[in-house]
């Protein structure tokens, strides 16, 4: 009775002591970070200094630690995966808290874990417990979102420009599996057309579903997904683009190479647009040969920084 009142006092100690406590990730369900954490408030008070911050991820057959202290070298561990997921907790948490130096002889035994209830209900009724499964994981899902803004050059085949953008990336939606919305805007552009000059823009939005291959220090995003494009033009000399509506659809994709930093990430990227429908700008007085057409596909260069929103 004693040891389950004392879990549930620290699982409502965790939002008091949230802020000033060990900053703790995980890339899994299994261990999550709050089980870390909570056990880590089970081994020291206020669970671990604030200044530190502990990363965790499970590549399938190990289990890995990072802890990161200003002023010290990183610290990093490698060991296999054994036992369930509040055993992989305590185990994580123990390690953590050694690096800390906040574990005073005899502290390994003391944040025993309660035993795990079956379902016995399931059990009468002949239906298979998948928690009874010693290689049973659950789904991991997370609203972990970044914000981010960033530079791009781009390049088609009238020549060069550049501009900015803004995102915002939910990356482990389902496991390794996200989305992610960006809104760019490319400076304006200038094109011959009869005897004057036109001038186009194109702001793009693009929804693209995203998958990642993380790393020890690195993370490789691929996405992929549809694009609008709100085309607007001016000039003199030239007609209206023959086709009334200003709205493109487009396909745009890319792949990212990330490098975590605590909650948050920097990247740099590399992606192809490509707008089917086609656009021209004819020039006045009309000439079949006078018309210009506008690129039907780019290719970007891009580099930014995100931030961690939620975490």
């Amino acid at each position: 009775m004693k040891r389950f009142l004392a879990l549930g006092l620290a699982v409502l100690a965790i939002p008091a002591a949230a802020a000033a406590a060990t900053r703790v990730s995980s890339d899994s369900g299994c261990p999550s970070s709050d089980e870390i954490s909570l056990r880590l408030l089970g081994l020291f008070a206020a669970g671990g200094p604030e200044s530190a911050s502990a990363r965790v991820y499970n590549d399938g057959q190990s289990l890995h630690i990072d802890l990161s202290t200003p002023g010290e070298a990183n610290q990093q561990r490698t060991v296999g995966l054994t036992g369930d997921c509040e055993e992989r907790a305590e185990m994580a948490a123990l390690i953590i808290a050694s690096w800390l130096d906040a574990m005073p002889v005899g502290t390994l035994a003391a944040p025993g874990i309660p035993p795990r209830e079956r379902r016995e209900t399931a059990r009468a009724s002949g239906e298979s417990d998948p928690s009874d499964d010693p290689d049973w994981e659950p789904i991991r899902t997370s609203a972990r979102t970044l914000l981010g803004a960033g530079v791009f050059g781009s390049a088609d085949h009238q020549g060069g420009s550049g501009g900015l953008a803004l995102s915002a990336t939910m990356p482990e939606l389902i496991e390794d599996f996200g989305a992610l919305f960006e809104a760019s805007l490319g400076f304006y552009r200038e094109l011959s057309v009869g005897p004057g000059t036109a001038r186009y823009w194109r702001p793009t939005f693009a929804l693209r579903a995203s998958a990642e291959l993380p790393g020890k220090h690195w993370i490789l995003r691929a996405s992929v997904g549809p694009a609008l494009g709100v085309l607007a033009v001016s000039g003199s000399g030239y007609d209206h683009n023959l086709n009334e509506t200003t709205v493109m659809w487009g396909i745009d994709g890319g792949l990212a190479l990330i490098r975590p930093w605590r909650k948050h990430e920097a990247w740099l990227s590399f992606g192809a647009m490509a707008w089917p429908q086609e656009r021209k700008i004819r020039s006045r007085p009309y000439a079949s040969n006078s018309d210009v057409a506008l690129p039907g596909a780019e290719a970007r260069l891009s580099a930014g920084f995100s931030w961690g929103a939620r975490q």
